[in-house]
């Protein structure tokens, strides 16, 4: 549900996501219940705290808390005289919506989840790791990329097939880690290129959804160029598989996603538990490969 910016506010005639400022010393949930009767009349019901992004402007720095309202009592109209408007979200144009809005677009239209899980066959088992996955999909599981470097290729496509037959009566998204081939051929959702690959492609397939590995601003600024759907930024923190690596930590994670209006999951050492400070620091949530499926 989008509304149109009147003719006395700035940016005046792009649509936005519904909200307002927040009042002395008000949190921004109480901002939200009370912004949202004021604007569309309707009481909200159930809600969860989503990313949180900060906008730079000359003279001033405005700090955005995203929502996600999932019920609502009442009858939504424009209640401040604004134009407002049902959309479907996948096909609607970005263009026409005002930019700091333009990142949560691009996550709603991908249904990104919370957490991005990557595939960690090579330390277990096969028949606990799909007893494993089984219970993660009853639990939620959305968005899950197939990486499994170690494998030959025998086995790395008879594992493609295993993964597409417990999730085929599902609507989790499946992406490839590196090859576009073989998300053609299996008619998978995506690809995940690395970041040599997002250099070496000139264009991006533009009937995948596709996403990156990304390590650094200039990274960044290519996806975006290259219109990325999502990107993956780190390491955040130390991770057992590189100990000695460097690692970004939140605050140069968090400086980082705000030079992009890219979806950006964080990655490196992350824990269930750090879900709610990726959304603090801009993401819109996790990529985990070992904690997803241990925990």
């Amino acid at each position: 549900m989008l509304g149109k910016r009147t003719r006395s506010q700035s940016w005046a005639g792009w649509w936005e996501f519904p909200g307002g400022k927040l009042e002395k010393n008000e949190t921004p949930s109480k901002a939200l219940e009370r912004e949202i009767y004021e604007e569309l009349g309707v009481n909200i019901n159930e809600y969860k705290q989503w990313t949180t992004r900060r906008v730079f402007e000359k003279h001033k720095t405005t700090t955005l808390y995203f929502f996600i309202i999932t019920s609502w009592s009442g009858e939504i109209r424009g209640k401040e005289g604004q134009e407002i408007c049902w959309v479907n979200i996948k096909t609607f144009d970005s263009k026409k919506i005002l930019p700091p809005n333009q990142v949560i677009h691009r996550a709603l239209k991908n249904e990104l989840g919370d957490i991005f899980a990557i595939t960690n066959h090579q330390e277990i088992a096969s028949d606990v790791f799909f007893h494993i996955l089984k219970n993660k999909i009853n639990k939620g599981l959305s968005f899950l990329q197939i990486r499994e470097k170690n494998l030959s290729k025998k086995d790395l496509i008879t594992f493609i097939g295993q993964i597409k037959e417990v999730l085929k009566k599902t609507d989790v998204k499946i992406v490839i880690n590196s090859s576009i081939r073989l998300a053609y051929e299996f008619e998978l959702d995506g690809v995940h290129l690395t970041s040599k690959q997002l250099y070496e492609l000139e264009k991006f397939p533009k009937d995948l959804l596709v996403g990156v590995s990304c390590h650094s601003i200039k990274d960044l600024q290519v996806a975006e160029q290259k219109s990325a759907d999502y990107v993956v930024l780190g390491p955040v923190k130390k991770t057992p598989s590189h100990p000695k690596s460097d690692f970004l930590g939140w605050e140069n994670f968090r400086a980082l996603v705000e030079s992009s209006n890219l979806p950006i999951y964080a990655i490196g050492g992350m824990k269930k538990d750090d879900i709610s400070i990726s959304f603090d620091k801009g993401s819109v949530g996790i990529a985990s490969q070992r904690d997803f499926w241990n925990s």
